[in-house]
């Protein structure tokens, strides 16, 4: 049996294209990689700039605050509404409350109180129903 002797020249090229094989391929997963990184860093950028943009409607909103309690109209309204104080030649009303009960003249006179049962009654019935 004679074997064939490989040729060196075909040997090489093989060996050649294998390593050219696994370096495009190291190339196409490093890219692949980078795109997938690159597409994480924009999803992480689009979430930055609405937390940013948030932040800056809370910080715009608190400075117009900041600016009304340090205006004059702040301590008025505040004078007025919570310390209940009056300008001079004012007067202060406040208003008692209402009791929302029943008045006497709307409760009815003759209204008789159902005399309390035996508990027995009250378990006999719900076991077996009421009686007719």
């Amino acid at each position: 049996m004679t074997f064939l002797k490989p040729n060196r020249g075909r040997l090489a090229i093989g060996i050649v294209v294998v390593i050219a094989l696994f370096v495009v391929g190291g190339l196409v997963v490093g890219f692949g990689q980078q795109v997938m990184l690159a597409r994480e860093m924009r999803t992480e950028e689009d979430r930055l700039e609405l937390a940013v943009a948030t932040e800056q409607t809370r910080h715009e909103e608190l400075t117009a605050l900041s600016e009304y309690v340090g205006s004059d109209e702040y301590v008025e309204e505040w004078a007025r509404e919570e310390a209940k104080m009056a300008k001079p030649d004012e007067v202060v009303v406040i208003p008692m409350a209402t009791d929302e009960g029943p008045t006497p003249e709307t409760q009815p006179e003759n209204t008789a109180t159902p005399e309390p049962r035996p508990f027995w009654i009250e378990w006999w019935e719900l076991l077996f129903g009421v009686a007719e």
